[in-house]
């Protein structure tokens, strides 16, 4: 009996954990993408490729999986090989219908035979598509990497900007609120949540330099955490922090060194957002845009502060460039992307098609580089532990409350989240939040 009710507990939390049928389809329509879908044959879990393939693509398998009986308990997962290489991509709990499989990595050195084996996990042979999708060529390109919060960029982009030479990392507010992590420092939580905006703000100000992005390229905004929303919703408010009760957009925006900071005015409010915004697009003239999707992204602050991003950019009139869309929230449950770190991430859960996008970029990162991105997160001070571990009561809590979300399969860190073999971005070109309809479905 205790066996049962211990494989009970363990099922109805794994199934909790969603909050859609795993049994459900993903629904993609690429009709209206600028994809190119291939039609292939595998047998016995193995395709081959006929034609050479193009090397500047991001490319998904598009299959049927069955999850085992097995998969309810612990998640089935899919590893894909070539001659020379492999990668695994995981999947829900008992899931079950179509999915999409990332072998961008795979194929892109001209690879012609990739070869499947499930665990947990069976796949349908026969005829399988190949979705590919044409890169932006990133060659002499200028990118903005627009985050919400002090490590949002990191977790989003870290493995994109780290290659790439010309990029300015710009933080809308200083993350100032979230949980009292330093309760065993400070007993006053104003004075903590101080201490805490200052430090962040300074993890987004110093952390891209592990990137290569320099002080001069790095600005934050200063606008205050969790307040976002409510100045979009209410255009005269000057938002206040939360738990400081201040509500001057200098108090953490005077750490900035950059020259750039030098053109930032105004209050707390939605029309000071959107004009600093389009002072930043209009200074930067970035090529590319890196910015949370709304559409994808739960966290109201990463929603609100790319629809800014928009009413921007139509202010300066700006048409030209793509914006790269991310997501550190997912919409539908926090833990995707499922399973390990160093695994591939692929098209996210879909039940029914329902966001906008012209093409997916999956961006690699080699073993070094997920490692140089793992080093950036633990730098930032919200993403570890707080000041729990210099105290064993504290210490040993804190482990028994990580080892219950593991044994519950509710392992929210971005340790295991964000560092992947890639990193995903749904991609739309500037000049489409001009059309009708693309910003509301945006």
């Amino acid at each position: 009996m205790l066996v049962i009710a211990v494989l009970a507990f363990v099922y109805i939390t794994r199934m909790s954990l969603y909050p859609y049928d795993v049994n459900s389809d993903y629904h993609y329509n690429f009709a209206d993408k600028n994809a190119i879908t291939s039609e292939l044959e595998m047998k016995n879990g193995v395709i081959s490729f006929v034609s050479p393939l193009k090397s500047n693509q991001t490319s998904f398998l598009k299959i049927v999986v069955k999850g085992s009986m097995v998969s309810h308990f612990l998640n089935p997962s899919l590893t894909v090989s070539n001659k020379t290489a492999s990668e695994k991509q995981f999947f829900e709990h008992g899931a079950s219908g179509i999915r999409y499989i990332n072998v961008t990595n795979l194929i892109n050195g001209g690879e012609n035979l990739l070869s499947l084996e499930g665990k947990n996990l069976i796949f349908a042979n026969g005829k399988v598509d190949l979705v590919q999708f044409e890169n932006v060529s990133m060659e002499g390109k200028r990118v903005l990497v627009l985050a919400p919060h002090p490590d949002d960029a990191e977790i989003g982009a870290f493995g994109l900007y780290n290659k790439h030479d010309e990029v300015f990392v710009v933080t809308v507010t200083a993350g100032d609120a979230g949980g009292f992590m330093y309760d065993e420092i400070y007993e006053d939580r104003k004075k903590h949540y101080l201490k805490k905006g200052e430090v962040r703000t300074w993890n987004s100000l110093s952390v891209p330099h592990l990137g290569g992005v320099v002080p001069d390229r790095t600005v934050n905004l200063g606008f205050f955490d969790a307040t976002i929303k409510a100045m979009a919703t209410n255009k005269s408010l000057e938002a206040e922090s939360l738990y400081i009760g201040s509500a001057d957009i200098n108090l953490f925006r005077k750490q900035n060194v950059s020259p750039l900071a030098n053109g930032l005015t105004g209050i707390s409010n939605w029309p000071s957002l959107v004009d600093n915004l389009a002072y930043i697009v209009n200074e930067i003239k970035p090529d590319i845009i890196v910015t949370p999707s709304p559409q994808l992204d739960n966290h109201s602050d990463h929603q609100y502060v790319t629809h800014a991003l928009v009413e921007a950019m139509k202010k300066i009139d700006k048409r030209d460039g793509h914006l790269f869309l991310y997501t550190n929230h997912f919409i539908l449950n926090e833990p995707w992307p499922y399973g390990d770190a160093g695994s591939v991430r692929s098209l996210p859960p879909s039940p029914e098609e329902r966001h906008h996008f012209s093409s997916v970029y999956s961006h690699p990162l080699t073993k070094e580089e997920q490692q140089s991105k793992e080093i950036a997160l633990d730098a930032m001070n919200d993403l570890r532990l707080g000041t729990d571990h210099r105290y064993i009561y504290h210490s040993f809590k804190s482990a028994i409350l990580a080892l219950w979300e593991e044994i519950k399969g509710n392992n929210q860190l971005y340790f295991r989240r964000a560092v992947r073999s890639n990193e995903l971005f749904f991609v739309i070109k500037t000049e489409e939040i001009y059309q009708e309809g693309v910003p509301e479905r945006l």
